[in-house]
């Protein structure tokens, strides 16, 4: 059985939010190799042919920054040194190399243990950096869930899961009550 990794994630949580750019996942993840910026935001303007004369927002592009990163600060330790201190690191990301390395490497990494960090400071960190990017609060609520039922399944399932498809432990139906 192999591994999760980062962007089994993505799919994840992308087939959960943005299930039409689920086709673009690949090429999107290719790019964001190249360049793993930081969570931001991302709008397309209403004269973009994409946008439909309307403001939209592609959520591809925010959703891989921050799975990318919530999994990069998991396995570097972040969380458990910075705690919910999310505000005060984010001008010290935008420049830093060994960042842009780490979120590189979670997508292509197996899936970090919650270790030292509990559930809940997982959620509120992954919660904080989704809103940090721009998502709506139940975008950036259903984002987080997902992430944490990747990295801490739910009790009785196996640790390793095969990404070949959906799984109702993985991709749960509903966020966590508020």
């Amino acid at each position: 059985m192999r591994h999760r990794t980062g962007q089994d994630v993505l799919r994840d949580v992308t087939r959960r939010l943005a299930p039409a750019e689920l086709t673009k996942l690949d090429e999107t993840c290719r790019a964001y190799a190249a360049r793993p910026y930081p969570p931001q935001p991302m709008h397309r303007p209403a004269t973009d042919p994409l946008g439909a004369g309307i403001e939209t927002t592609v959520l591809l592009p925010i959703l891989v920054s921050v799975v990318a990163q919530v999994l990069a600060d998991l396995a570097s330790g972040s969380i458990r040194t910075h705690g919910s201190r999310l505000a005060r690191l984010w001008p010290w990301r935008r420049s830093s190399h060994a960042a842009a390395e780490e979120r590189r490497e979670a997508l292509h990494n197996s899936v970090p243990e919650l270790v030292g960090v509990t559930r809940q400071e997982l959620t509120d960190w992954a919660l904080a950096q989704g809103r940090a990017a721009g998502l709506s609060h139940a975008q950036a609520e259903t984002c987080a869930h997902v992430i944490v039922v990747a990295v801490v399944p739910p009790a009785g399932a196996p640790a390793a899961q095969s990404p070949d498809g959906p799984d109702d432990a993985q991709t749960p139906t509903s966020p966590p009550a508020s």
